[in-house]
């Protein structure tokens, strides 16, 4: 037997051995298996080590890097509410990943995680508290939720909502009332009105323009001075006489003979 196992190189001599006086005993086959109580997979790493906001956090392990690489990929304008705890006052929130926001969820679809209403969308703002690693934080988000899901948001507080001006509305309130609520002053010639500091910056162009005008002469004024006195502004210049080509041709030989 000793020498059958000298033979044997190091593998086949653990295998004999294992086989021998392992195998041979009732339940042994446990001690060979390997304990995965431990194991972590990647999605347990990010479950552990995930930050709805990493602001100043330090990434000095390999799973807060993988965490904070995942939350790279993240698209963080709208969130994904889960309002099924909503009369606990509980409502669970996250950001959109690339699927997401390529199909509008959160965004042209309601926010609400299990909601796919698609008309009348209303933007809130909320103040979004929660429990992070023990540490009690808050972050303001937008949500854009459907009527009933709004209704679910706003079960026990109301909400912030955004709304955007029309247009239309935007030049009238441009355009129609002043700050104190009287309408502005209409100049002739516009059809819309204006505020009193644009009509301050036209008079003041009328009076530069008039002032300029004060300074220089306008063009009708000058044609009347010039035709009343011609002699006052400008010198006619004397007429020269043209020389003929035996002249010139006089004067180039008496220049040659000097």
């Amino acid at each position: 037997m000793s020498r059958r196992l000298a033979n044997l190189n190091p593998y086949e001599l653990h295998k004999h051995l294992i086989n021998e006086y392992i195998l041979t005993k009732p339940g042994a086959t446990k001690l060979l298996q390997r304990d995965t109580s431990r194991d972590k997979t990647d999605r347990d790493v990010l479950r552990e080590h995930h930050r709805f906001l990493w602001d100043g956090e330090t990434v000095d392990s390999w799973e807060k890097q993988l965490a904070k690489k995942y939350y790279d990929k993240l698209f963080r304008e709208y969130c994904i509410a889960d309002l099924s705890r909503y009369k606990e006052n509980k409502v669970a929130m996250r950001w959109r990943i690339e699927k997401e926001v390529l199909l509008g969820k959160g965004q042209f679809i309601c926010g609400g995680r299990s909601c796919e209403e698609r008309d009348g969308l209303r933007s809130w703002e909320v103040n979004f508290a929660y429990l992070e690693h023990g540490t009690k934080k808050n972050a303001l988000v937008k949500l854009r939720l459907c009527p009933s899901c709004s209704d679910k948001l706003n079960y026990h507080s109301k909400k912030r909502e955004i709304k955007r001006l029309k247009k239309r509305v935007r030049k009238e309130k441009h355009f129609g009332r002043r700050k104190d609520g009287e309408p502005n002053v209409d100049l002739p010639g516009r059809d819309i009105p204006i505020s009193t500091e644009e009509l301050q910056d036209d008079r003041e162009i009328v009076e530069d323009q008039s002032s300029i005008e004060a300074i220089a002469p306008r063009e009708d004024e000058v044609q009347s001075s010039s035709s009343a006195a011609p002699d006052s502004c400008w010198t006619k210049v004397p007429e020269v006489e043209e020389k003929s080509r035996e002249d010139e041709f006089d004067e180039y030989l008496e220049d040659l003979l000097l």
